[in-house]
């Protein structure tokens, strides 16, 4: 007999417009009464337990190679050559590559999140947001869109600053990510890649990987003080130094989680200061509290929601038989909001003590490889907003904000404000 759950969950689709609004509501259901649960829709497991998702991305058991080999299988027999270029790039991206290729990937690309990277960007990062401030006052007044003028372009003016991208570059090296993020949020969620969407992609994607080539040629031949210099291998005697093509493939995927991640993480957190003014007040009073605002926003309102593995083999969780190459959903967000972990665990609060650390951006060896610097970016971004103008109002309805009409990347797409005295 089918449960009421299951019929509640099954007339649901994470394809619905209204899928934002009521998220949560099932996160819960299904943390309580079936959290390893079969959904018919998207034929995968979801996963919905803190517990459960911390342990299982741990390991080998689930794994991400056969990812795009089985969502190709879903393309109309004759058009997988549409999309041909698009999967010659991205299949090599760390995140579609499992032990050892993933590990030797890694262990080059972690250079770009060293210490030493992180501290040269850090005041820089202060100068973007006070420069792009004093722009947007000039230009816009009182009253703007905090989407438009700071948490979209800030993030990819990080980036280009970092990588050595002149600034005259930055509005088409912008335009490059935002195609590269609408095919890559199609393609996480939908049984297919849609053929509209790659064809701008392909075309951004590839004038990018020519951008990147150009740039390591000149660097080669003149080494600057940017990321982009040293991220290339400087000699063939290391066998585990990438060759070019590797690093600048590496470095469009680098740039697709660094500008949009970021971007919704931004979104996010202005808006829990919205809803929870008196937490946003400890913060205007205290800012080294920055940190621990930044990290309950990740908790409460993460920018994955989930993230997509296949079983490497059979395996039993909660009395439920996975098959080896099932698909598996683990949801960070449903984690992040488990009352067995986190007390009130659906509110905002500051002043926890003791919590499990947020699982916002995966685990295992496949963990997000910019989540650290992702968090200090955000906290510095914020920081200096709330430095340079304390005092905002939304001019949207808080109760219902225009959430991103994607299931797993969720942010605010549009987030008009006003200064006041």
């Amino acid at each position: 007999m089918t449960t009421q759950l299951e019929q509640a969950v099954a007339q649901f689709s994470v394809y619905d417009p209204d899928y934002a609004e009521r998220q949560y509501e099932i996160y819960s259901e299904l943390r309580a009464k079936e959290p390893v649960f079969w959904h018919q829709e998207t034929q995968s497991w979801f996963i919905t337990r803190y517990e459960d998702v911390a342990k299982l991305l741990v390991g080998d058991r689930f794994i991400t190679t056969p990812l795009i080999t089985n969502k190709m299988k879903n393309v109309p027999d004759g058009e997988e050559e549409h999309f041909a270029d698009i999967v010659d790039i991205i299949s090599t991206w760390m995140i579609y590559n499992d032990r050892p290729v993933h590990t030797r990937l890694r262990k080059h690309m972690n250079r770009a999140f060293w210490t030493s990277e992180v501290e040269l960007i850090r005041p820089e990062i202060k100068k973007i947001v006070s420069d792009n401030l004093d722009r947007i006052l000039l230009e816009q007044g009182r009253s703007f869109d905090f989407v438009k003028e700071i948490a979209h372009p800030i993030p990819a003016l990080i980036l280009c600053k970092m990588l050595g991208i002149p600034g005259e570059e930055v509005k088409r090296f912008i335009k490059w990510s935002d195609d590269i993020a609408a095919f890559m949020q199609d393609f996480v969620v939908s049984p297919a890649p849609d053929r509209e969407i790659s064809g701008h992609t392909r075309n951004s994607m590839n004038e990018m990987h020519e951008f990147l080539f150009d740039a390591i040629r000149e660097r080669r031949a003149k080494p600057r003080n940017d990321l982009l210099s040293r991220l290339i291998s400087e000699g063939a005697d290391d066998d585990q130094a990438l060759a070019d093509i590797e690093v600048v493939r590496q470095t469009i995927h680098l740039i697709f989680g660094g500008h949009k991640i970021p971007q919704f993480l931004l979104s996010n957190c202005l808006h829990q200061f919205f809803t929870h003014p008196e937490a946003y007040e400890q913060i205007v009073t205290d800012p080294s509290r920055m940190p621990e605002a930044v990290e309950e926003c990740i908790r409460v309102e993460g920018p994955i929601q989930y993230i997509t593995r296949h079983a490497a083999k059979d395996i039993e969780i909660g009395g439920k038989l996975i098959r080896g190459n099932d698909s598996v959903y683990f949801f960070l967000g449903a984690a992040g909001r488990d009352e067995a972990v986190f007390a009130d665990a659906g509110s905002f609060k500051l002043g926890r003590q003791g919590v499990k650390k947020a699982l916002a951006f995966g685990g295992g060896y496949h963990a997000c490889i910019a989540a650290a610097f992702a968090r200090m970016e955000v906290e510095e971004v914020m920081s200096e907003i709330v430095r340079r103008i304390p005092t905002m109002k939304p001019l949207y309805d808080l109760d219902r904000p225009q959430w991103t009409r994607n299931p797993t990347f969720h942010g605010i797409v549009t987030m008009p404000v006003e200064l006041i005295d």
